[in-house]
């Protein structure tokens, strides 16, 4: 049989409430499920199996799945006991006996509502202060510690802890029942008796005091719609809010305005949250006894309100409460709110109806379970306003009835500044239904009594414009070799050595021979195009003044100044040598034209374990340089469909110059000694004695150098050539980057590598296309060997 909708939403409110208890469950899913389907054969009610899996620790995680194996469990087995509690989140229509939803009103009310949270607040305990005088109220019972001090003539003291039996046991007097007594009615009766052993007591000479030491603890019950229901050890000064903070709060659909305190199998008070949060009074907060029964009830009517109050939330209300009532709770109307009605939304039987409420019915128009009442605001209407803006001293807003025109409205905004334009200005009207109107005035001759003045409407507005503002003040610029180049608000009379001044000066470096302004063309009143768009005016600077050029030229909106960098000014630019040199290390070029063998002299030639052959020559890549070596790999790569490597490492930031060190120290200055670059690295390197080998052949390695062996020796050190080797592209290269053919016979020098190519994989097919491709990509590669000949030949000079 499968749970029907109602069945499971019983199911599931009930471990949903229960689950608040603990955070992790000390029951397993199969022991709450067992539990759950005893205690429905049993007949336990819905309450009853809350309290007992919520002191057993079952959670909202764990009860979700529960609900799903139980479920699952009761179609396939009939026999399992299904739920025969009505669910609190359904209603029953008494005219149609049928199941309803329960309405939308009451459906968000789980969270939200007013007073439920205080006693989840941890740093609101309502806790019982022991340092309290003892309440001469205060009955006394068993465990309560009793000091009885006489004084006077006659000093003594006792204490007891007043026993099960409800007494203490006193020297002499023996038992003496107190158990029930309030301090007050103790201290007379102890005292009644004391007299027969202090003879002085009843009258002046001596006398008696009672009080409590340590004060016992009681165990009440709590039950109903709470966190944690069950039995707590309390303090006997402990009251009912303290009870329902120990049980974890008041949980939904609890009541907070209807709790009842059960002593004695009969009601000792109702305690009513909303008179402590709303009046501070705690009188409703009842001292609790032992043995006190707290039961939180759900709630009789629940109302929501909405809008402009203070505090809009959802409230319970108490039978006979009023919409002003609620409005108290919502701590009252908000600024702007519209007092005048309100709006009720009530469910009548299956429909809902809209009620509208005016503010002389607040004290009498009662409000029912699932109202939501709606508090709108006012609109931003003005009726006696007008304002000013613009060129005036107390631009703002003023009252319509102090100031009726224009006039007696720039007046009281303290007249008008200096730049005002008064020959036109414009007011703002706006009529009543929202749509505008312009109007334009004569302030000025208004203001001399030459026109009549003009009548102000309500929420007109009056602006007064800046001539400084109407006029296109325009820009000045400076650019170039100053401190702080940039724009500026052009200003009469600046000059070109003003300017200089407000960028901060000029920078090292800048040419004082030729500093530039370019003008804009100006024709207002052309009819046709030129071909003029601007003029251009040269300056020299010296000692911060103009000496070449119209010394009485001032800047106009809008002019360009550009200061140049002096053609003969030049800032370090350096080089790098390493290895084996006297002084290694990074240098300045001095010179446009600095060879290899410029720097070799700087760091103080080479020394004794140089290997000049060896020489490598580092060099950064140019933008330009990188741009076109792309450009021409990515031509050869679309066209091949493939990514050349070999081609790629033209692409990279960096690239070696090879070079010939020993050719160039013979001849400096001559065709191997290359011209130095910003930033080149050239790198000495000490004598390597070892041959690497490597790619297609038997056994990459490495050898030791041997002045007789040639190239054919070293392959054959490398176990010879594999079986895919492609022998007429096998090449070496020395170690100051220049590569050749590799032949048997070719004489290898030290610290060379030996690399063999593989052969690539032949093409099954092969088309016209393929042939086409091939060429393209030939004469694509052709092209780049070429440009980067030239980048090097060019280097070299």
């Amino acid at each position: 049989m499968i749970l029907s909708k109602r069945w499971m939403a019983v199911f599931t409110g009930l471990f949903f409430l229960c689950g608040a208890a603990w955070a992790q469950s000390m029951m397993t899913d199969e022991q709450v499920l067992e539990y759950t389907q005893q205690g429905l054969s049993q007949g336990k009610s819905r309450d009853e199996l809350i309290a007992e899996l919520s002191l057993r620790g079952v959670n909202r995680a764990q009860a979700e799945r529960v609900f799903t194996l139980y479920q699952s469990r009761q179609a396939n087995d009939p026999t399992m006991p299904a739920m025969t509690t009505e669910s609190r989140n359904h209603t029953i229509n008494p005219l149609t006996e049928q199941e309803t939803e329960a309405p939308a009103a009451i459906e968000a009310e789980t969270s939200g509502v007013y007073g439920r949270n205080i006693f989840n607040n941890q740093n609101l305990s309502f806790a019982p202060s022991e340092n309290l005088a003892t309440p001469r109220n205060y009955r006394l019972g068993p465990g309560d510690e009793v000091i009885i001090d006489i004084f006077g003539r006659n000093q003594t003291s006792f204490r007891g802890t007043i026993s099960p039996e409800g007494s203490i046991n006193v020297d002499i007097l023996g038992p003496l029942y107190l158990s029930g007594m309030t301090v007050e009615e103790a201290n007379a009766y102890l005292k009644r008796r004391l007299s027969s052993i202090y003879g002085g007591m009843s009258g002046s000479g001596t006398d008696m005091r009672l009080s409590l030491g340590q004060i016992r603890t009681i165990q009440v019950n709590v039950l109903g719609d709470v966190a944690s229901p069950g039995t707590y050890q309390l303090s006997a000064f402990s009251t009912a809010f303290h009870a329902l903070y120990r049980a974890g709060g008041i949980v939904e659909p609890g009541t907070v305005r209807n709790i009842k305190v059960v002593r004695g199998n009969k009601v000792a008070g109702d305690v009513d949250v909303y008179d402590f949060l709303t009046r501070g009074n705690t009188a409703s907060d009842i001292r609790l006894e032992e043995g006190d029964v707290i039961l939180v009830a759900p709630y009789d009517c629940l109302v929501s309100i909405e809008g402009s109050v203070k505090r809009p939330m959802r409230f319970e209300m108490k039978e006979g409460e009023t919409l002003a009532n609620l409005v108290e709770y919502a701590g009252g109307f908000a600024t702007g709110a519209n007092r005048s009605f309100v709006t009720v939304i009530r469910q009548d039987n299956k429909n809902f109806e809209v009620r509208t409420v005016e503010e002389a019915d607040y004290a009498s128009f009662r409000l029912r379970s699932g109202d939501r009442v709606e508090v709108g605001e006012l609109q931003s209407l003005f009726q006696n306003r007008t304002a000013i803006h613009g060129a005036v001293y107390f631009p703002g807003t003023f009252e319509l009835g102090e100031v009726r025109t224009a006039k007696g409205l720039v007046e009281r905004a303290g007249g008008l500044l200096p730049e005002a334009f008064a020959d036109r200005v414009v007011v703002n009207r706006e009529h009543p239904d929202k749509t505008k109107e312009v109007f334009s005035l004569n302030l000025k001759e208004i203001l001399a009594g030459n026109q009549p003045d003009f009548v102000l409407q309500n929420n007109d507005e009056l602006y007064v414009a800046s001539g400084f503002e109407l006029k296109d003040q325009g820009t000045m610029t400076i650019s170039g070799m100053v401190n702080q180049p940039g724009t500026f608000p052009f200003a009469e009379n600046t000059t070109v050595e003003d300017i200089i001044i407000l960028a901060g000066g000029l920078q090292d470096g800048a040419s004082t021979s030729r500093v530039d302004v370019t003008r804009r063309k100006k024709d207002t009143e052309g009819m046709v195009a030129t071909s003029d768009i601007g003029e251009l005016y040269v300056f020299s600077i010296k000692d911060g003044l103009v000496a070449d050029g119209d010394r009485s030229f001032v800047l106009e909106p809008y002019d360009e100044v550009v200061v140049h960098r002096s053609p003969s000014y030049n800032i370090q630019r350096h080089f790098t040598i390493n290895g084996e040199v006297n002084f290694p290390g990074t240098y300045a070029l001095t010179s446009r034209e600095e060879h290899i063998t410029d720097l070799i002299k700087k760091a103080g030639g080479l020394t004794d374990f140089a290997y000049s052959k060896g020489a490598r020559l580092t060099r950064r890549a140019t933008e330009e340089e990188l741009t076109q070596a792309n450009e021409m790999v990515e031509i050869v790569e679309q066209r091949l469909d493939t990514v050349d490597v070999t081609a790629r490492r033209a692409t990279q930031a960096t690239y070696t110059v090879a070079i010939d060190l020993d050719k160039a120290l013979a001849n400096p200055g001559g065709e191997e000694d290359v011209v130095l670059r910003e930033e080149d690295i050239l790198e000495i390197p000490v004598k390597n004695n070892v041959i690497r080998i490597y790619g297609a052949v038997n056994y990459p390695t490495a050898v030791n150098y041997d002045p007789s062996m040639r190239g054919k020796g070293y392959i054959n050190a490398a176990g010879g050539y594999a079986e895919k080797a492609r022998r007429s592209k096998a090449y070496v290269v020395n170690m100051g980057g220049r590569a050749k053919k590799l032949h048997s016979w070719t004489k290898v020098d030290p610290g060379a590598e030996i690399y063999v190519p593989f052969k690539e994989e032949s093409k099954k097919e092969f088309n016209p296309s393929t042939l086409t491709a091939i060429a393209s990509a030939a004469a694509s590669l052709g092209t780049l060997g070429m440009s980067v000949f030239y980048i090097i030949n060019m280097t070299k000079k």
